[in-house]
């Protein structure tokens, strides 16, 4: 059983890509199931093996302790923990080959809180991934894709896992921005160049030192450009992801 987390900040394209890399395994008859861990998701565009809405319900945990939409995400999170096992339990029944996890949208209120490091330990297997979702339009800005790389690598310590990064969405993006932004990650100083050239006003000292401490991690970067949508680069990653599967969670790459 090989467990695919895919995670990424909120409007990244996650539950499309759920869809959409379920569907193309179906396609190539590997099996798989999907399991949505998001409690507060009104639709789906897939029908989830397992979900975790059949445990909690978000609406009644607002209702009975009066909380706000994040209040009550963060809530229902640690409610999680109560039914965890009976989720893994239900995932093992299916004994799939792959287990695709939808995590829930808002990225922050799960990654960066002891309660979201329990859960995919406890969801973890022998093999497990981490597809950490980029935007693409969002990465056409300099500064906004060094703080989605900063946020890559902070998964990626978060929770010690083979890690691949995909830029998705980009059927919404010509070729030409594709490459250029293919050629920031190849080239750092490109980057900061080019941070320096639109945004003037940020402190250059500053970002030159932040460029810096991650000059190095960016030369073997690897970001896959993906389109959800259209199925553009999933033979790509499935083929990274089967590295992972055959070669153990010490591959990574982003």
């Amino acid at each position: 059983m090989f467990n695919v987390f895919i995670i990424g900040p909120a409007g990244s394209g996650k539950t499309a890509l759920t869809n959409s890399l379920s569907m193309w395994l179906d396609q190539y008859e590997v099996d798989n199931i999907k399991v949505n861990l998001d409690p507060a998701v009104k639709s789906l565009p897939y029908d989830p093996e397992v979900d975790v809405r059949d445990y909690i319900n978000i609406d009644k945990l607002m209702m009975e302790y009066g909380l706000g939409p994040n209040g009550a995400i963060i809530a229902a999170t640690d409610l999680m923990t109560t039914f965890i096992e009976k989720i893994v339990e239900e995932i093992r029944d299916f004994k799939p080959g792959y287990v695709i996890i939808d995590t829930p949208g808002q990225m922050e209120l799960f990654t960066f809180r002891a309660i979201g490091e329990y859960i995919i330990r406890s969801l973890s297997e022998e093999r497990n991934a981490i597809i950490f979702v980029i935007d693409s339009i969002l990465a056409l800005k300099p500064s906004t894709l060094i703080s989605l790389i900063f946020l890559s690598i902070s998964t990626l310590f978060r929770f010690n896992l083979a890690q691949l990064n995909v830029l998705n969405k980009c059927d919404m993006l010509n070729e030409k921005q594709i490459k250029m932004i293919e050629e920031w990650v190849k080239s750092p100083e490109k980057l900061f160049l080019e941070i320096e050239r639109r945004e003037k006003g940020m402190k250059s000292r500053i970002m030159e030192s932040l460029l810096n401490s991650i000059n190095e991690y960016l030369s073997v970067v690897s970001i896959i450009p993906i389109s959800a949508k259209t199925g553009q680069g999933l033979d790509n990653l499935y083929t990274l992801l089967q590295r992972i599967y055959v070669g153990g969670e010490d591959y990574v790459t982003l």
